[in-house]
């Protein structure tokens, strides 16, 4: 069902009781079938009225003089009789105008059995009256309704299935109330207000449901994503109601999923909260280095407790002080990936293949050359045989020669003896070219592979390899 209530009048009341009504019921969040409302040029009078009837939970019956002499409304009545002696509900909302009881009784009985309202009444009492009957008090799902229209979202009428999903995606999670809670809802969630048998509570979990409900399929359809330009994802938040609210109250969140807003200048109207954000976390810092704390140390270059916390290093005029890789990592699937939302959304590969085109040019040169070198260093991007993530996309794999481009360089003891085979370049290039595809890149997979296999780009992979097997080898040997 479409609608609250259906108006069945007579035409000649329309200007003095039933367009007032009308109108002030709309005001009430009502939504009305009246033919001023939903009647459009072209329409069938007959079919659109039918609609209106059997898409109206209720019927409010404008009884007059005049009504009783139409066929038209006489026929209205009867269909709303036919759904009243088919249902357990009271469906008919009779108002009096102008009329006794006893004329009522005269032409119909059972309406005059019904108790009426009547519109000699004020007519601020008869559209209280009319709202409390047809949105009982206290009821969640009208609580929901009437936040989402306050916040400038039009949904429809609670009877309507779309009710079911918004009630789908308000039910709590395995991560709720723990600090995973993010993770339940996906990219782009946000907490919701705290589960509560309280109607009043509820109704706002679920507004606020029904709205995340709507930004994150966009977010997954458009996708927004960390290399989204901050233009766009400025644009996308503005765009859709409550997401602005929620970005502003859950700043941690906002620069998970969208680190790139954190750059100097990127942030829009959240640039003065990120960057609050970020001389705490720079404060919290200097003060665990002050106590002699070790912490984060393993992840920055001279083994220092980091500037400020990874989610603002891009932030940082020396990022922090962090390890390219960590950064890297950090930007691609989410900060404090350990108790934070997930956010990647591309596979490995095909970052990469973004940060070595020009479409990454955005970034400015030194944050762009800071994740392309972590991004060299981090060493995830190297696909094996089955890639399934692209496969499942769609990329046709060649099994002749899938994963050896990975095999040969895992496998090459250093840099300067790298001589890539032309089974590896091919490989190289067959899955470049699903990421040029994928992510609409400017530049054909032969250039991107070249970039690839550059020894400025490969020196980075293989630097961090020997670091990291030094380290391993030493740990080994001191236990």
């Amino acid at each position: 069902m479409l609608y609250d209530v259906f108006i069945s009048h007579a035409s000649e009341d329309k200007e003095a009781f039933v367009r007032p009504l009308a109108e002030r019921l709309r005001h009430a969040h009502i939504e009305v079938w009246y033919d001023e409302f939903s009647l459009r040029v072209g329409d069938s009078l007959r079919r659109s009225i039918d609609r209106g009837l059997a898409q109206s939970r209720f019927g409010i019956v404008v009884l007059s003089p005049h009504f009783f002499e139409k066929q038209w409304s006489q026929w209205e009545l009867d269909g709303l009789v036919s759904r009243q002696m088919g249902s357990s509900d009271n469906v008919i909302l009779p108002i009096w105008l102008g009329l006794t009881r006893e004329e009522v009784l005269s032409y119909s009985p059972p309406l005059a059995d019904k108790f009426a309202l009547n519109a000699d009444a004020d007519l601020d009492e008869v559209v209280d009256r009319l709202v409390e009957a047809i949105r009982p008090r206290g009821s969640t799902l009208v609580v929901a309704r009437d936040f989402l229209i306050d916040k400038g979202f039009e949904p429809p009428v609670v009877t309507d299935d779309w009710w079911l999903d918004v009630a789908a995606a308000a039910e709590s999670n395995d991560m709720e109330g723990t600090w995973q809670e993010p993770m339940g809802w996906g990219r782009w969630g946000f907490p919701l207000p705290d589960s509560t048998s309280d109607p009043a509570e509820r109704g706002v979990r679920l507004g606020w449901a029904a709205l995340q409900m709507q930004w994150l399929l966009a977010a997954q359809e458009r996708p927004i994503t960390q290399i989204t330009p901050p233009s766009e994802v400025l644009e996308f938040i503005e765009t859709h109601i409550g997401l602005s609210d929620m970005c502003a109250d859950h700043i941690q969140y906002l620069v998970t999923y969208a680190p790139q807003l954190t750059i100097r200048g990127f942030g829009g109207p959240f640039e003065p909260a990120i960057e609050a954000a970020y001389q705490r976390s720079i404060a919290w810092s200097e003060q665990r280095a002050a106590e002699g704390s070790s912490f984060g140390t393993a992840t920055t270059r001279d083994g220092r407790v980091p500037r400020c916390s990874e989610e603002f290093a891009l932030r940082d005029p020396n990022f922090g002080g962090y390890e390219s890789a960590n950064i890297a990592c950090a930007f691609v699937q989410g900060y404090a990936v350990s108790n934070g939302p997930p956010v990647r959304y591309y596979s490995h590969i095909d970052y990469l293949a973004w940060f070595l085109s020009s479409e990454s040019e955005w970034l400015g040169p030194q944050i762009r050359a800071f994740l392309t070198e972590g991004m060299a260093s981090w060493g995830v991007w190297i696909w094996d045989t089955h890639d399934r993530e692209a496969e499942e996309l769609g990329y046709e794999i060649d099994r002749d020669i899938a994963g050896k481009f990975g095999e040969f360089v895992s496998e090459a003891k250093s840099i300067d003896k790298l001589q890539i085979t032309d089974e590896a370049h091919r490989d190289l290039v067959q899955r470049l070219s699903f990421s040029v595809k994928r992510l609409h890149l400017p530049e054909s997979a032969g250039e991107l592979a070249s970039r690839v296999t550059a020894p400025e780009f490969l020196h980075h992979f293989f630097a961090h390899r020997d670091q990291r097997r030094a380290k391993k080898n030493s740990a080994t040997a001191s236990s």
